[in-house]
């Protein structure tokens, strides 16, 4: 803010015996009045920027409650409730489903006969090198299907340098690696299929009879040495089902079944409506919360003596156009059908105005009970309206709220009415700035120009003193020589 500075220790009003300097600055504190009325106006705009910005994050918030009512999965989810069929069973321990909303609603009774497991032989123990076992340099095959990869042995070879020799094992034909791994684990090789299914099952082929894998015990076909490989076996609905896996995703559209024990269950599958519960009432809560707020600043009054900045807010937004607006228009998204075959409007799957006070409020109901007989009646109807009113409400927030500039003319402004009516405070403002600024330094020139006037009639009057004293002094020294002359 420019002012201009008088030389410091001035001392104004020698010759004349007025104290213009403080005229000047009581002229000056005059001439600055206006500059209280702009503040005042520029506190204002700041005051409603403020509000706009609160507005905005309302409707963000809104806006971003209807992200899942956009997605048609949130109304089609399905779950499958378990029954156990078996005395004593715990379903979890037989079965566990996964649906998706691509499933039919549906009973099935499953039972399971066998899981499916992976072939696995386990050696003798064995804390030396093979040396220790009598073994030679010698070698074997392992065979997986029309796979058949070579292991050689070493004398001061130990478990783990065979179990690296395994791992690294590729078919002799195709260099591709065998779906087999193998590990060491309390001093036994243990040799196993990466997958389960007797599809997956290896073989061991030794060079010769009673060799080295007779030596390790890998030949042997007890249950310490071998678990055979073997498929999942379950017979649903009457229908004997055979898989390689224990996850079976192929069986019943929309379902993915994994296998973890023997049993029979019976598997419900019905909709599950919670997230979609939960969803609309995050959308009523955020909507009503939006709601609450424009209400209040529509409605509230000004506060004539204002002691802080929440009192000087106080109906700033009274009456305001983009609010009304905006109440209007939400309104209406909500009334207003759609034209679908199933349900058309949100009141018919339990989303409704209050009825207190008429409705006057905008503020919303839900009905859970009914929502739920409506998502029991036709769960893709209700999806369809809710995504179609959602798609309706994205599109008027994403016009209310976008900061996203976008051409107009040969400038740019924000997409949203929000932003660019922030954007048109904010060029308010610093219009209010300039103003102030601009005049403060015609305010500078003015003192400037006073301080030199006054300054100058100071030297002036000076002059005149001297010669009003050179005067009084010469008429002094007549007076006296005629007062001489005369006695």
């Amino acid at each position: 803010m420019a002012d201009y500075t008088a030389p410091l220790f001035q001392v104004t009003g020698l010759a004349s015996g007025i104290d213009w300097g403080q005229m000047i600055d009581k002229m000056m504190e005059a001439a600055r009045k206006p500059e209280e009325f702009w503040q005042a106006e520029k506190d204002t705009l700041e005051l409603k920027v403020g509000l706009y910005n609160e507005f905005s994050a309302y409707l963000k918030t809104l806006r971003s409650s209807i992200s899942p009512l956009k997605l048609s999965g949130t109304f089609t989810a399905k779950e499958a409730e378990l029954t156990p069929l078996s005395p004593t069973t715990d379903p979890s321990s037989v079965l566990a489903i996964t649906a998706t909303p691509e499933a039919e609603i549906n009973r099935y009774e499953i039972e399971v006969l066998q899981k499916a497991a992976a072939e696995m032989r386990i050696s003798n123990p064995l804390s030396g090198i093979l040396g220790d076992a009598d073994i030679t340099d010698s070698y074997f095959y392992i065979k997986v299907g029309d796979m058949r990869a070579k292991v050689n042995l070493h004398p001061a070879d130990t478990l783990s340098d065979v179990a690296a020799r395994i791992n690294e094992a590729v078919d002799e034909s195709t260099d591709e690696a065998l779906p087999i791994q193998a590990r060491v684990f309390d001093n036994r090789l243990v040799i196993e299929s990466t997958q389960t299914g007797t599809e997956a099952a290896f073989s061991l082929e030794d060079e010769y009879p009673q060799g080295t894998l007779a030596k390790l015990g890998l030949d042997l076909d007890d249950p310490d040495h071998h678990i055979s490989a073997q498929d999942a076996k379950l017979v649903v609905d009457g229908v004997s089902v055979t898989r390689s896996s224990n996850e079976i995703s192929d069986l019943i559209q929309g379902l993915t079944l994994n296998i973890n024990g023997v049993g029979k269950v019976r598997a419900d599958i019905v909709l599950d409506a919670q997230n979609a519960v939960e969803s609309i009432q995050s959308f009523v809560e955020a909507y009503n919360d939006t709601m609450d707020w424009i209400n209040v600043r529509l409605q509230e009054e000004k506060v004539k003596e204002p002691k802080s900045e929440l009192e000087a807010q106080r109906g700033l937004l009274r009456g305001d156009s983009i609010l009304w607006q905006a109440k209007a228009h939400l309104r209406q998204i909500v009334a207003n059908p759609l034209s679908l075959d199933g349900f058309s409007q949100l009141s018919q799957i339990g989303i409704t105005t209050e009825s207190i006070d008429y409705g006057k409020s905008g503020k919303l109901e839900f009905d859970t009970d009914k929502f739920m007989a409506a998502m029991t009646e036709d769960p893709q109807s209700v999806a369809d309206l809710v995504n179609g009113v959602a798609n309706k409400f994205e599109s008027y927030l994403a016009n209310m709220v976008d900061a996203v500039p976008v051409a107009i003319g040969g400038s740019t402004a924000p997409r949203g009415r929000v932003p660019s009516q922030i954007q048109n405070l904010q060029e308010q403002i610093r219009s209010i700035d300039k103003r102030i600024a601009d005049f403060e330094e015609r305010l500078s020139i003015r003192q400037r120009g006073l301080y030199e006037q006054f300054s100058q009639m100071e030297n002036t009057l000076a002059q005149l003193n001297q010669q009003a004293s050179w005067l009084a002094s010469v008429l002094g020294i007549l007076s006296s020589a005629n007062t001489a002359s005369n006695s």
